[in-house]
């Protein structure tokens, strides 16, 4: 065997036990969930009667155990994540379809988890069991059925209108009354659409990455193949992968100049999540090119727009949910987190002027409702903007005004942020490691909020427990681990 020979070799080697290490790290994950995710609870869940994960749950020694493995697969498939930058540093050391196969086989053991780092998947079938019963979840909250809170879903959305599109209503109304009610064939289902939004992702990020003179292997580590992502979207069910793939195919189509493609593309996101409409003006600038008139502007935003709209109002009128969500997409003050910027101040003004005698709800209702006024003014002024070189980034930015100043904001709406950012421009090596310490910082933060352990043992207990281990184990990676330590000093900036 020849040195180039043996260099291959030794490659390939290196490739394959990245992705049984991962695959190895995300076995202990969906392990570690049966004691520690998220658990059915409905009269209809055959686990939930099964004895071997009761006990699993009820026995303090089981759910310790199940906390620490989960701690070690997070760090160990980050550890992964980190060790495979090399790989996609320099075009022809590694295929996208070699790529591919590491993350399917990161991915892989997710398939069979109880839901992880959210219970989101549990409301995405109230909202569909509320649909089949003939109810609007953009009208009334999952509460207006009885039953609810056994389904598994946060009480958040009890009384709150659903944020999602019509399309994904109608894909979770088809996939409850597929699953008869049985919440395990449910969230099994569910996770095979998320799957699919994954290899969405994959594939149009290589796309839109191509049209923007960035390495297609690169992207796809920094955004598919973050363990933020992966353990979000196939260990957590959730449907922003979908979202994602949407309005990355919709800006590939505009870069082909397809604006039938692209506007139809970014139609089915906001489907999915409403908020993505905020791309539209973008993609009419893509579709101008360089240094248009003020008045070229509007001319083809007219003309996306009238197209976006003939492709909701079909979608609407498929789905007779019409354009219910437009005002759900306002209306989420409702639900708001306290740990939210604007949530956080809508909470106190709210509640001083509560002491003083107003009105707590509409206080609320004015404090959100100038945030948002603030997010849609950076929107149009960043749509304005002279310099349109890169319509992708400042789609960047106003959707990170949009995420912001909004009165919610879960941890994985970073990832849509990242995404962007990510596939806008060749980010510096700084950015990058900044990128990787702060999805570990989410993902501990996530891991220790949602363990789901309340019923049966003291929560502050058990989740102190789990952030010291989690905090302890990432500095470790960071600063003790040899290997991880080489990479992060590494190059500048990814080469395409």
């Amino acid at each position: 065997m020849g040195v180039q020979e043996r260099k291959l070799e030794a490659n390939r080697l290196s490739l394959s036990s990245l992705a049984w290490q991962g695959f190895s790290a995300s076995a202990l994950v969906t392990i570690a969930s049966w004691g520690v995710g998220w658990f059915p609870r409905n009269q209809l869940s055959p686990l939930a009667r099964t004895g071997f994960f009761i006990e699993f749950r009820t026995d303090a020694i089981g759910v310790i155990s199940c906390i620490v493995l989960m701690a070690l697969g997070i760090v160990w498939l980050t550890r992964c994540w980190i060790l495979a930058r090399p790989w996609v540093q320099t075009a022809g050391e590694i295929t996208g379809r070699q790529l591919a196969r590491i993350l399917a086989m990161w991915s892989a053991p997710l398939m069979l988890s109880f839901p992880i780092l959210s219970r989101d998947v549990y409301s995405y079938l109230a909202q569909g069991r509320m649909l089949h019963a003939d109810k609007s979840p953009y009208a009334e909250g999952i509460s207006a059925l009885p039953g609810w809170f056994d389904g598994g879903s946060d009480g958040l959305w009890a009384q709150s209108p659903s944020p999602y599109g019509p399309f994904f209503l109608v894909m979770a109304r088809i996939i409850f009354f597929a699953s008869n009610g049985i919440p395990e064939v449910g969230v099994g289902l569910l996770r095979i659409i998320a799957a699919l939004g994954v290899w969405g992702c994959y594939h149009f990020t290589a796309k839109l990455a191509q049209k923007m003179g960035q390495s297609a292997n690169w992207a796809n580590w920094a955004i598919v193949g973050n363990p933020l992502f992966l353990l979000t979207m196939i260990g957590g069910v959730h449907n922003d992968a979908l979202m994602i793939a949407g309005v990355f195919s919709a800006f590939a189509y505009a870069y082909d100049r397809r604006p039938i493609a692209a506007t139809m593309a970014l139609a089915i996101a906001v489907s999915v999540k409403p908020i993505v409409l905020l791309a539209l003006p973008f993609i009419g600038l893509i579709l101008l090119g360089k240094n248009p008139t003020m008045r070229q502007r509007w001319k083809i935003w007219a003309k996306v727009a009238a197209m976006s709209l003939t492709w909701l109002l079909l979608i609407g009128a498929v789905t007779n949910l019409w354009f219910g969500w437009l005002l759900a997409m306002f209306t989420a003050g409702d639900a708001a987190f306290p740990y939210a910027p604007v949530g956080l101040i809508g909470w106190l003004v709210s509640n001083l002027a509560g002491a003083l005698g107003g009105d707590i709800s509409l206080v609320n209702s004015i404090v959100v409702g100038i945030f948002q006024v603030i997010a849609l003014i950076i929107i149009a002024r960043l749509a304005l903007a002279k310099d349109i070189s890169n319509p992708v980034r400042l789609a960047a930015w106003a959707l990170s005004a949009a995420v912001l100043l909004a009165p919610i904001i879960q941890p994985w709406y970073i990832l849509w942020l990242m995404a962007l950012f990510a596939i806008s421009h060749r980010v510096s090596w700084g950015s990058e490691k900044l990128m990787i310490h702060v999805s570990s910082m989410i993902l501990i933060a996530v891991f220790v909020d949602q363990l789901s352990i309340e019923q049966w043992h003291s929560a502050w207990i058990m989740k102190s427990l789990a952030g010291v281990l989690a905090l302890g184990l990432f500095i470790g990676l960071f600063t003790a681990d040899r290997k991880t330590r080489h990479v992060l000093r590494g190059p500048k900036a990814p080469k395409a």
